[in-house]
């Protein structure tokens, strides 16, 4: 694999960060079922065991090894002297007529808002590619799936006192949860859209951030569910992943399960998808040999998680976006092969729920990685920054990828994203 495309990979861990549960809530949580394991070759469909699995007979409390905790004063002075040491590059003169904008392009079907945090590529001889280093200020934008709408979002700007770095909708599209950097440390917030009335949720110090999997919203409640890896130095068999539920009227964390994942290495370079009815969740991620795993887990069960879809010993493979149906019996997602002359085979997959019934439905050629994007609401696009085109501000940005006919668009040129597209509510 190569390094470009690991680093989109890893846009999880750029972007998200947590802490680990509090020994209290570990010491509550429930009895860890066994990982499975996968040697059957892609794709594979594990069928449901004729029977359960029992629970450990050991009743253990799971344990870890608390990272280092710095104070805030050391951190302060730890940034401090970074900044003293800082030097800013020289002013380059602008020589670039390229401006960056939307693309209006009319499209059949429903028009939608999507969300993206990013900046403006830099212009000049210093410039001639658009990186995470050379883009003007950073900040939160929305535009519509037809290239039209673009702006700025305030009520998402939050600097200097707070940078939201991770942002999740309510099923019913009234609230949002986000995940902010403050120089107090990382916290999670619940608002209305327009970023009334902030409740803090969840508080932890820089350290501990870089334990938090994800989070979503709980379906049909105003509650969250965050996902936490107790350890990142635990066993290189398994991953240790504590479910864990916070609501506006009982902060205390609730566990809900505690998961064993079969190893998914790097650590951080996979996520955790909920299901529409909050009753399983997804794993998505590769291996130490970079095979990629698609992994269920049913809720609250004595089910050790089930293997939906694996393709070992394919080079150059990585899963892009995932998302599961209405109805919380299916799951679709891409397949990326990348070729020897850097062009990439997609495959559309379907996969049900049990992993009884697999699924292609669109093959392609393309020239880009389908890796870090959003699907939206009817499941007939996604909408995505690529990690193939050549980083020139003219191709640098967001493009939307129609499922149903297997052609993309270029809806925004010359920005460079930080958190990838999401199909979201019209904000105010």
């Amino acid at each position: 694999m190569k390094p470009q495309h690991l680093l989109l990979s890893l846009g999880w861990l750029m972007l998200i960060t947590g802490c680990t549960p509090t020994p209290e809530t570990v010491a509550t949580a429930p009895a860890t079922r066994p990982a499975s394991v996968a040697t059957t070759p892609a794709p594979v469909i594990s069928p449901i065991p004729d029977t359960p699995l029992l629970l450990p007979s050991s009743t253990s409390t799971p344990t870890f090894t608390p990272l280092p905790t710095l104070s805030l004063a050391e951190l302060g002075a730890t940034y401090t002297a970074q900044a003293a040491a800082y030097t800013p590059p020289p002013t380059q003169r602008p020589t670039s007529t390229f401006t960056p904008t939307p693309t209006f392009t009319p499209i059949p079907g429903p028009v939608w808002p999507i969300l993206f945090a990013g900046g403006r590529c830099r212009t000049g001889d210093a410039y001639t590619n658009c990186g995470q280093d050379m883009v003007d200020e950073w900040g939160w934008y929305q535009i519509h799936s037809d290239g039209s709408g673009l702006r700025s979002v305030p009520q998402l700007n939050l600097e200097p006192e707070f940078r939201i770095q991770a942002i999740r909708f309510s099923p019913d599209g009234n609230k949002m949860a986000y995940w902010a950097w403050s120089e107090q440390g990382y916290r999670l917030f619940l608002a209305g859209l327009d970023n009334s009335n902030p409740l803090e949720m969840i508080t932890t110090p820089f350290e501990r951030s870089a334990l938090l999997g994800g989070f979503d919203f709980m379906p049909e409640t105003d509650c969250l569910v965050l996902y936490w890896r107790f350890d990142i130095n635990q066993s290189p068999e398994v991953e240790k992943v504590s479910i864990e539920r916070v609501c506006p009227d009982r902060m205390e964390p609730q566990v809900l399960d505690v998961i064993e994942f079969p190893d998914l290495w790097p650590r951080f370079a996979h996520h955790y998808l909920l299901s529409p009815q909050g009753d399983a969740l997804l794993a998505v991620g590769p291996d130490r040999n970079y095979n990629e795993y698609l992994y269920i887990q049913e809720l609250e069960t004595i089910v050790s998680p089930r293997l939906l879809f694996t393709a070992p010993d394919q080079q150059g493979l990585s899963l892009g976006p995932v998302w599961w149906q209405p109805d919380g019996q299916q799951i679709e997602f891409i397949q990326n092969v990348i070729q020897p002359d850097d062009t990439v085979s997609l495959t559309h997959y379907v996969v049900s729920r049990d992993g009884q019934n697999v699924q292609s439905r669109l093959e392609l050629t393309a020239e880009f990685v389908l890796v870090t994007g959003g699907w939206s609401q009817d499941g007939r696009e996604i909408a995505f920054f690529s990690s193939l085109f050549d980083f020139k501000p003219e191709t640098t940005g967001i493009y939307v990828f129609d499922l149903e006919n297997g052609t993309w668009r270029q809806i925004l040129a010359g920005y460079y994203l930080f958190e990838w597209p999401t199909w979201i509510p019209e904000l105010p």
